[in-house]
């Protein structure tokens, strides 16, 4: 957000506020790799009974966020507030607003009710950013592609050195790596909610737009995406071919074992099985491998994995630091990280 120009405030529990112009706005959506959504806060009042929310709900300005042909969509929550069922709170807002879709494209909203608080959000994005139009192919326990560059980012990989994912499933990191690299907006040509307002700029967004024309990758940087199943190789290339970025990524059958060597600066960053979604059993053994693998072959390369569990964290490499952590699938993880050039302490395994 910062890079974008904006001036954050500090951040609450997946909310972070910021004020815009509408050309920020649209950059906002364009750009942030992190973001599920862009929320436009349109009003606030306090309500207790159905009368009261319906009486508030009619001084909001709607008709500003809603564009001919389109209905309203409310999405709904509530903590402790009088005001508790959800669907019979987006059924009153729907008397007042205008009735639910029958087919007809939608206008999402999001309704917030904290301690008979309603703060009322206009969605920006529409369908969530969180949703890549590229990322069709799906393997097992994929992650998401929010979370995959919440990884880079952490990571602190700008596309200046080399980057492998040896366990890349469907491609998500490789690919968010390259979209990264080439500054290229991660979630490709995609159209926005923005645009269908009765407000929208279309000379704003051609401007912000028109500045993501992206770059090639740096020389000498390469883009790697292994992964033992045949399926996830087929999924991830497909997946690249759509976001326009299968000539920066290598995409290969490959076990770690076989891993090649390479004594330059770069990044391991992957998000390894973790039993408890995939049951491939005891990972220790794998863990062990992959950080004696690592050492061994890429020596300069920094490493960034995510864990369910610190101890295979441990194993694989006992440098490695936690940098962040979020959850996934129902999941509590940890990004654990250490920097190029400082290999494992473990050694390198002769059975490897």
């Amino acid at each position: 957000m910062t890079a974008l120009g904006l001036k954050p405030k500090p951040g609450n529990r997946g909310v972070v506020e910021f004020r815009a112009n509408n050309r920020q706005l649209y950059a906002a959506n364009l750009w942030l790799r992190t973001a599920s959504r862009v929320l436009v806060r349109i009003g606030s009042f306090k309500a207790t009974d159905f009368d009261h929310l319906q009486r508030r709900a009619d001084e909001i300005d709607w008709a500003s966020w809603i564009a001919d042909g389109h209905a309203p969509e409310f999405r709904v929550t509530s903590s402790k507030s009088a005001l508790y069922h959800t669907s019979a709170i987006a059924q009153r807002l729907h008397q007042v607003v205008g009735p639910p879709s029958i087919g007809e494209p939608t206008q999402p909203f999001v309704i917030r009710f904290d301690r008979d608080i309603a703060t009322v959000s206009v969605d920006s994005g529409g369908v969530p950013l969180s949703h890549r139009a590229w990322r069709t192919e799906l393997g097992v326990a994929p992650l998401r592609p929010t979370m995959a560059a919440a990884m880079l980012l952490a990571s602190g990989w700008d596309g200046t050195t080399s980057l492998l994912d040896p366990f890349c499933g469907c491609g998500t990191i490789a690919i968010e790596a390259a979209l990264l690299a080439r500054k290229l907006p991660p979630g490709g040509a995609r159209t926005f909610a923005f645009q269908t307002w009765p407000d929208f700029e279309p000379g704003a967004w051609a401007s912000v737009n028109g500045a993501a024309k992206g770059t090639d990758l740096a020389d000498g940087v390469t883009i790697e995406a292994f992964d033992r199943d045949a399926s996830a190789i087929t999924a991830a290339e497909a997946n690249a071919k759509r976001a326009a970025v299968a000539s920066d990524v290598t995409v290969e059958k490959r076990l770690v074992s076989h891993l090649t060597g390479d004594e330059r600066p770069g990044l391991i960053i992957t998000n390894p099985p973790y039993g408890k979604r995939v049951g491939d059993g005891d990972l220790m053994p794998l863990y062990k491998r992959f950080g004696a693998v690592a050492s061994e072959r890429r020596p300069e390369y920094g490493l960034t994995v995510v864990v369910t569990d610190r101890k295979l964290g441990k194993a694989l490499d006992g440098r490695l630091k936690p940098i962040t952590r979020f959850g996934h699938g129902g999941l509590k993880v940890s990004v654990l990280n250490r920097p190029g050039g400082t290999p494992s302490s473990a050694g390198p395994d002769p059975q490897a």
